[in-house]
């Protein structure tokens, strides 16, 4: 019970992410108890999954970021997402449809992670938790909602030139933010990866499209105007 002690504080914010949505607090205890919750902390830049692991468990993020990077036979990285506080990761490969994790996961500065055993949440609760079934639910919701991600950066990597990559993704962030100036979630470094582009040539581009009157841009803020997607 120690173990689940250590994960109250973080309650309130667990039953407002998506996997837990629904779930009562008073509810939180047991249901922990039932799939094994264990917190563990993470130094910056700390593998949290090395890809090729081999699990059971999945992770929740309690505090901080971590990103989903995929290396290349040649030692290219990509990164896949960044995960702030209330998401999941490892799913995939605890679930046991894969052979092993297709992605490292590594913290993005200091973070603490909660770890639950996938088996235990699909499987028949043998307590007949009345609150089993709602995060079974919940799970395949986040699972559909990870697909539709996952598709949208393959329709982003699938432009042709690089201006058309970063104009693909800003139009994506400025719908999810609902407004034309907007802040995201990663810095240039961090951008090239995701966009799977040379960090220096990604500067440039970016310097022309701020010269070419399409966007403002000051370090992780863009400002979308009326001629950027004429």
């Amino acid at each position: 019970m120690q173990q689940i002690h250590e994960l109250q504080p973080y309650y309130p914010m667990l039953c407002t992410s998506h996997l837990f949505s629904d779930i009562r607090q008073e509810d939180m205890d047991q249901l922990l108890y039932c799939l094994k919750g264990r917190k563990k902390d993470f130094s910056d830049e700390e593998f949290i999954l090395h890809a090729e692991d081999e699990h059971d468990e999945f992770g929740l993020v309690l505090e901080g970021t971590v990103q989903l990077i995929t290396e290349d036979m040649f030692g290219n990285r990509s990164i896949t997402a960044k995960l702030k506080e209330g998401e999941i990761f490892g799913q995939i490969a605890a679930s046991g449809q894969a052979p092993y994790s297709p992605t490292s996961v590594i913290s993005d500065g200091p973070s603490a992670i909660m770890f639950l055993s996938f088996p235990l949440l699909v499987a028949p609760c043998t307590r007949a938790c009345s609150f089993h079934s709602r995060i079974i639910e919940n799970m395949m919701n986040v699972l559909a909602k990870r697909n539709l991600l996952m598709n949208q950066k393959v329709a982003i990597l699938s432009q042709r030139t690089m201006r058309e990559k970063l104009l693909a993704y800003l139009h994506v962030q400025s719908k999810e933010q609902a407004r034309d100036d907007f802040t995201i979630p990663f810095n240039r470094d961090e951008l090239a990866d995701y966009l799977c582009v040379n960090r220096s040539a990604l500067s440039r581009e970016i310097t022309k499209m701020v010269d070419d009157g399409l966007i403002e841009t000051h370090r992780k803020r863009f400002i979308l105007n009326e001629t950027t997607f004429l």
